[in-house]
């Protein structure tokens, strides 16, 4: 039991300081009524798990840029994209939500780091392959929910769907850039991006139209 000798008041648990007043606790400390939570100290962990990972991924990249003479740009979108990437996966582990709502909140940080790459370097790889797959990837995904869950999915992912729908036209606008070689990817993302939203149509048409107001209207 510790004693705080200016408020003349007994704590329990491991204090060094008065909550009170912030003076020096007297006697010997023992155990807590309430021991700390297992959960807490485990995300504890993972949170400094999260910051030594996350200095080691910067330290690697930054020997990257200087071993291939990188660009200032490509080394801020690099460090930008290693940080951007500790805040979901923090988010994660603090909030806890659920499985689904994981892989779509990941899927937005993939593709705007794709984005921010595509922005740094140039690179045409990037807007002809890799942003039309990922979009194709996510909505193929988001398709097979829609049919099998139909109403559910919509109420609780709306946002994403629509996410999902406008990404899946941006290759097009890449294409329409002239950033893309090859069109067919670009094409089919936006074809799909389209079928995507026929199918929210004919299958959830009412859900979907409560959900946008709901959205757009708080």
């Amino acid at each position: 039991m510790r004693y705080c000798p200016s408020c003349h008041i007994d704590f329990t648990g491991v204090l060094d300081r008065c909550p009170l007043c912030g003076s020096k606790l007297e006697r010997t400390p023992e155990g807590m009524i309430f021991p700390e939570n297992e959960l807490a100290r485990t995300k504890k962990l993972a949170k400094r798990s999260m910051i030594a990972l996350t200095f080691a991924a910067l330290a690697f990249v930054a020997f990257l840029c200087v071993r291939t003479h990188a660009s200032a740009l490509t080394w801020i979108a690099s460090f930008a994209a290693v940080i951007v990437n500790y805040i979901f996966i923090r988010n994660v582990v603090v909030h806890s939500p659920s499985f689904l709502r994981i892989i779509e909140r990941y899927f937005l940080v993939v593709m705007a780091l794709a984005l921010l790459l595509l922005l740094a370097t140039g690179d045409s790889r990037l807007a002809t392959y890799v942003v039309p797959a990922l979009t194709l990837v996510a909505l193929f995904f988001n398709g097979v929910l829609v049919a099998v869950f139909r109403n559910g999915f919509v109420q609780g992912y709306a946002k994403y769907l629509l996410f999902n729908f406008m990404l899946g036209m941006v290759p097009l606008v890449l294409l329409a850039t002239g950033l893309v070689s090859q069109p067919a990817l670009s094409i089919a993302s936006g074809v799909v991006s389209g079928l995507l939203l026929v199918l929210l149509l004919v299958l959830t048409r009412k859900q979907l139209f409560s959900e946008m107001q709901k959205l757009f209207h708080r």
